[in-house]
């Protein structure tokens, strides 16, 4: 019988919360039961990680469906539009994107409650430890949380990076991370080691070879 009542609650189209308590004594643990919603893809040619990135994290927060994350996605692009140049930017990667996510939050917050940090500033020093610990003290500190960041992954040392990518994360303890991306190629990123990151791109090495930017580290939750 209490297997019936488990595949019910799996089967709920929506997000579900049991109080701490209650899941305290039907578990034995404390224990938030979600539906497990796919991640917004993003197009195979497009250039939008960086908008997929906040629409993701919207999907964590406030759990939107396709509908209102093409309505966030076409009010941002009807704005690119109305800047060009912005927009070729945009298109061509010319651009960190830090603006247009910063902007999409602001005009997802003016939509629905949304609290939004940025812990660190341009050309701040922050260790790797430091970035880490704010993610997962943020994430984990209370439901319905998680957090945006750009990344760049290169194939060796001395060249270009390959991947200039945003992303959100999707769960993250001491050591490992896994996110909630818009990639679905066969060689995208999904999970990130703590000791396989930098937050200095002088460090990176032939070892390791992908640099997180701190700078670019949204927290982004119910301001509740």
């Amino acid at each position: 019988m209490w297997s019936e009542y488990r595949e019910a609650f799996w089967s709920k189209s929506i997000v579900t919360e049991i109080s701490a308590r209650l899941r305290k004594r039907l578990f034995g643990f404390p224990l938030i039961i979600k539906k497990i919603m796919k991640p917004f893809y993003q197009g195979k040619i497009d250039t939008f990680c960086a908008l997929y990135a906040v629409l993701n994290a919207l999907r964590l927060t406030h759990s939107i469906r396709t509908l209102k994350a093409r309505e966030l996605f076409n009010d941002m692009l009807m704005v690119l539009v109305g800047q060009p140049e912005r927009f070729r930017a945009v298109l061509e990667q010319t651009t960190d994107y830090i603006d247009l996510v910063d902007e999409m939050l602001q005009y997802a917050a003016s939509r629905m409650p949304l609290r939004i940090q940025r812990p660190f500033q341009p050309e701040e020093t922050v260790s790797r430890e430091r970035f880490w610990d704010c993610c997962e003290h943020w994430v984990n500190g209370q439901a319905n949380r998680t957090a945006i960041f750009r990344f760049k992954r290169y194939l060796n040392p001395s060249a270009q990076p390959s991947v200039r990518h945003w992303t959100t994360i999707a769960r993250i303890d001491s050591n490992s991370l896994d996110l909630y991306d818009s990639s679905h190629e066969a060689d995208s990123i999904q999970h990130l080691a703590k000791n396989h990151i930098v937050t200095d791109k002088e460090q990176i090495s032939q070892n390791i070879l992908l640099y997180v930017q701190p700078d670019t580290l949204r927290l982004v939750g119910l301001p509740f």
